[in-house]
């Protein structure tokens, strides 16, 4: 079975996301595809885009619906959820301890997109 290609939708424009606890951050353009649950930072610097969602299928966890993405919550990734939340551009519906650290995965709903 193959994957649709993602169709990216910009959520949010010059979104600061912190990583590794507020150890490092970036800014730039948040895109998501609904119909994958992709969610990605475009910095525009030229560099490969930051993904920010994963996917929980190989611990038996789906979305409940397009509008969720799952972001980890642990390692690099943790701050990522929050700087989400604080962005505005989402909001935590749930979150899983998965792999053998129970490690936080956190549920997303991705908010409409506000007008500017």
């Amino acid at each position: 079975m193959t994957m649709p290609e993602p169709t990216m939708t910009t959520i949010g424009n010059e979104v600061p996301i912190r990583f590794s606890g507020g150890l490092v951050g970036f800014v730039g353009t948040v895109l998501h595809d609904p119909a994958t649950g992709l969610l990605v930072l475009d910095t525009g610097d030229g560099e490969p885009e930051e993904y920010l969602s994963i996917s929980l299928d190989a611990y038996g966890i789906s979305r409940g619906a397009d509008d969720e993405v799952f972001v980890k919550d642990w390692s690099e990734g943790e701050g990522v959820a929050q700087s989400l939340v604080d962005a505005g551009l989402a909001e935590i519906v749930g979150e899983h301890s998965v792999g053998p650290f129970s490690s936080r995965a956190v549920r997303l709903r991705i908010l409409p997109k506000q007008d500017d």
